[in-house]
């Protein structure tokens, strides 16, 4: 069978030693020929086994001929996708009169994404936006990502009607659909700097980022009702989850880095002090917690394993146990974690830029959501003279 896709020199029988011939790349579907000219024509003897050979620009003359030769590989794989019929008419139609680029966008997306250098809960993230682009169904070829259909398609998450596994209506917040474009941003960045794309749309898109919710987390007092609950409760089931929740609220260890928590891997002495040297499965960045005292006293009586028989009856029991302490909030795993950073630290005056590494965030701004919020922090670090001195 004859390949789809072929190099093709000397076609006019023009080359000889001293005269040169056109290198082609010839495109067969269904018995139609199609030749694309690489820009490149060589003597006879410069010719061999599909490479340039014995000229001064051999290595660039090749290199050029491969990126032309994908190029025209990967429309083929794009026809494929689309379910285009395979013709040398539909064939060109991808090359465009006036150099437009109609190659599968999200066939590109999707192999960028689980190709990047990513931690796997981002991944996830960045699944769960390509998934949404492709119910959106308009980002078909790269000339389809334009500012109009990026403006199109941030209506679609925002009207989008979707549902929890309970078959809840969900409503996505102005910070969630932010989210949506910051996972897609970047690839559309991306294919605009490597020339896939003639603008980025996203430098006139005009993001509304809504103002997050303030970050709820348990006080000191309801803290310290917790701990008294453990202390004095003989029901085992209840106690190892109450402990994963306190390991988490004095860690700051998200729900999947506890649950994967291993003490002989994790945790390091420093100066005669444990910590936990760990990187969080969501970004891939490194965190490090002091073990303190109560932490320890956790881990000893849970033989220095934090297991839980279920994660559906963990947040169960979280639901029935932000009752009794009295939240205004649902209690959630996410809460043992803001708890760590405003409650356990921040509260305590430990700066944001150690608490940064403490919860291995990238960026110090993540950190100053918590820096901003504790008012017991403030409260009580405040020189009470200071209320003397303005009158």
């Amino acid at each position: 069978m004859e390949k789809k896709v072929r190099l093709l020199f000397n076609r006019k029988r023009r080359a000889t030693e001293t005269a040169v011939d056109a290198i082609e790349i010839v495109v067969t579907l269904q018995r139609e020929r199609c030749y694309f000219y690489t820009g490149i024509s060589v003597a006879i003897n410069q010719w061999e086994d599909g490479k340039v050979v014995n000229h001064p620009e051999a290595s660039l003359f090749n290199h050029q001929i491969s990126e032309k030769f994908t190029e025209l590989s990967h429309i083929l794989i794009a026809m494929k996708v689309n379910k285009d019929e395979l013709t040398i008419a539909q064939f060109k139609t991808y090359i465009g009169a006036e150099g437009g680029n109609r190659r599968n966008f999200m066939a590109w997306l999707r192999e960028r994404i689980e190709n990047k250098s990513l931690g796997e809960g981002t991944r996830a993230g960045h699944r769960t936006t390509y998934h949404a682009l492709e119910r959106f169904g308009k980002f078909k070829t790269f000339d389809d990502v334009t500012l109009q259909h990026i403006n199109q398609f941030d209506l679609f998450i925002r009207e989008e009607k979707t549902y929890t596994a309970t078959g809840k209506p969900i409503t996505r917040s102005d910070a969630a659909i932010h989210n949506y474009h910051k996972r897609f941003k970047p690839y559309v960045t991306e294919a605009f700097n490597i020339g896939l794309i003639k603008e980025n749309p996203y430098t006139r898109f005009k993001d509304k980022r809504g103002e997050k919710n303030e970050r709820p987390h348990l006080t000191k007092a309801q803290v310290e009702q917790l701990v008294g609950m453990r202390e004095t409760s003989k029901n085992e089931q209840l106690n190892k989850y109450i402990d994963f929740f306190l390991f988490q609220t004095f860690t700051g260890m998200a729900y999947i880095d506890a649950k994967t928590f291993d003490y002989k891997q994790h945790v390091v002495a420093i100066e005669g002090k444990d910590y936990i040297d760990g990187r969080r499965i969501k970004t891939d960045n490194v965190f490090i917690a002091p073990i303190l005292p109560i932490t320890q006293k956790i881990l000893e009586r849970n033989n220095f394993e934090m297991k839980i028989p279920s994660n559906q009856k963990y947040n169960q029991f979280l639901k029935g146990i932000g009752l009794a302490l009295g939240c205004s909030f649902p209690l959630t795993t996410h809460i043992a974690r803001h708890t760590f950073a405003c409650t356990v630290m921040l509260g305590q005056g430990i700066p944001k830029e150690v608490l940064q590494v403490m919860m291995g965030h990238s960026s110090i701004k993540t950190t100053e959501i918590y820096a901003k919020m504790p008012m017991t922090f403030v409260s009580q670090k405040l020189d009470r003279q200071v209320f003397n001195i303005w009158k």
